[in-house]
């Protein structure tokens, strides 16, 4: 067999922690068809999304570049339409294109404005918002203040299937004093079987898509296949709601976490939730609960892949699986994702499956991004070479030995922030920066912990102890320090200046004594 340029179908979650996996090791939870697909290509153990959260983590993915580059740097912003992006390009290698599901890529265009055959979900676009499933309130102002009712296509989905609208019982909420969040549903039991889930009907538009391709013509396809969940609000229907015992959740050791010498910001998104109130116990419901909907993705990723080998195109068709995110999900008391770096909201479950991978069933332990696809994918269809950001990861997932050597990656965030947050990861330490809108060089003056953290990998796993400003690690400071600058000049990152201001002002190497240590 040889395939020159296969199908590519790229089906991507939303929100989703890698350890929920059962191929990156998640003891209770099943996925048994993503571990399928690792089974017969390559699992990438050190994949990390460049930017959370969903907007600039896409749009990064869409065209291969830095939120800074493509304009996407929160939510539902409008992205640069002359930045060349994976539509065009492998438009113009001759790929036909479908989109299926959730787009929040750009504010302005929808996923047919850019050539994808499929239908449109404008901006977050969650379809049964606006209280057409009763009891949910999640993004119903979205559309009450004159957006796009984006409800429309899901309600014509159930009424095709000849089936209600599901109700929401067993709703839980967290304990918020943000009257918003207090309305914000983090659990529901949805009435009904898979078959009436929105999540169902990705499924179905995506086989649509692929059968219809296959149908009209002998051009190769690119089908980007795109879930809501497991981002909250987690609503399942049974037996997934009930699939996972509560009990049986481990502890999360860092759920342990007081704070102690990290940004403000942090203690602010606990309280923002309210969730730690409950005690581990309440996150125990909670986590159950998302494994759940994780295992009922994991069977509608299935169904698409029985269509496609029913279609006889399993041989013909790369198949990649990831997410935008991870979820804290517990962790540090925390949930969703928000203003830090913790592995639980940048690293990623990434598998791919070609069919003439060498080495059916590895791993790569190689740092990559999550935007990495976009040169690859490019490189599989033969279009030409778009500057980006990425590298191709097509020698790994072919086996060839063709792998990009990294020895540290660079992480984005402006979720919740007035001023962006920069991470930078080696294999054995984490350095992050986010600059406060009250002044970085007042709070920096007083402790370096109001802005920056540092954390030792190896020795400190669930990164418990911020270590900036201890003289013990001021050789690995600087390094850090050094590197997260040279990321920030490569990439011509608009908060280099603070950076550099910060350094200036507060820190002559080798000396580490300005500042009080607690």
């Amino acid at each position: 067999m040889s395939v020159s340029r296969p199908n590519i179908l790229l089906i991507l979650t939303d929100q989703q922690r890698f350890d929920s996996v059962g191929c990156y090791g998640a003891p209770i939870c099943r996925t048994p068809n993503v571990d399928g697909l690792a089974a017969r290509g390559v699992r990438f153990d050190s994949a990390y999304t460049a930017a959370v959260a969903c907007s600039p983590s896409r749009a990064t993915l869409f065209t291969g570049v830095y939120p800074h580059r493509h304009g996407v740097t929160t939510k539902e912003e409008p992205l640069d339409h002359a930045i060349p992006n994976l539509a065009s390009a492998l438009a113009s290698a001759g790929y036909r294109l479908g989109y299926a599901g959730k787009w929040h890529v750009d504010s302005t265009a929808v996923p047919t404005d850019f050539g994808f055959q499929g239908l449109d979900f404008p901006n977050y676009g969650y379809p049964p918002a606006n209280g057409l499933i009763r009891g949910l309130h999640f993004h119903e102002s979205r559309i009450g203040e004159g957006g796009p009712d984006y409800t429309t296509h899901y309600a014509d989905y159930m009424a095709s299937k000849g089936l209600p609208i599901p109700e929401l019982s067993d709703v839980r909420y967290g304990v918020s004093p943000n009257p918003r969040m207090q309305r914000h549903e983090i659990v529901g039991r949805l009435s009904g079987g898979i078959e009436g889930t929105f999540e169902t009907m990705v499924a179905e538009h995506t086989g649509r898509l692929v059968e219809a391709f296959a149908r009209d013509g002998q051009e190769p396809f690119f089908v980007w296949a795109n879930f809501w969940g497991p981002h909250t609000p987690i609503v399942v229907p049974e037996p997934y709601y009930s699939m996972y015992d509560p009990s049986s959740v481990p502890f999360e050791p860092s759920f342990t976490d007081t704070f102690s010498r990290k940004p403000e910001r942090q203690l602010l998104s606990d309280r923002l939730w309210g969730l730690s109130t409950k005690g581990w116990a309440g996150f125990q419901q909670i986590i159950a609960r998302y494994w759940g909907y994780v295992t009922m993705l994991d069977d509608l990723v299935g169904r698409i892949l029985t269509r496609l080998a029913d279609l006889g195109l399993a041989e013909d068709t790369m198949v990649v699986f990831g997410t935008d995110h991870g979820d804290m999900m517990g962790a540090h008391r925390l949930i969703e994702k928000g203003p830090y770096a913790y592995e639980e909201s940048f690293r990623l479950p990434l598998v791919v499956a070609h069919p003439e991978c060498l080495a059916p069933g590895s791993a790569c332990d190689e740092f990559v991004y999550l935007h990495d696809l976009f040169p690859t994918f490019l490189e599989l269809a033969g279009a030409s070479p778009v500057p980006c950001d990425g590298h191709s990861i097509l020698g790994a997932i072919l086996g060839d030995g063709r792998v990009p050597r990294r020895e540290s990656i660079y992480g984005y965030s402006h979720h919740g922030l007035p001023h962006s947050m920069r991470m930078v990861r080696t294999r054995t330490h984490k350095l992050t920066l986010a600059p406060s809108a009250m002044g970085a060089t007042a709070d920096l003056a007083r402790d370096a912990w109001h802005l920056f953290e540092l954390y030792d990998l190896v020795n400190d796993p669930h990164e418990m102890t911020n270590l900036i400003d201890r003289p013990s690690v001021g050789n690995v400071q600087e390094q850090m320090l050094a590197l997260m600058r040279q990321h920030m000049v490569d990439l011509e990152d608009p908060l280099l200046p603070t950076l550099d201001a910060l350094i200036a002002s507060h820190w002559t190497y080798p000396t580490w004594q300005h500042f009080p240590l607690s």
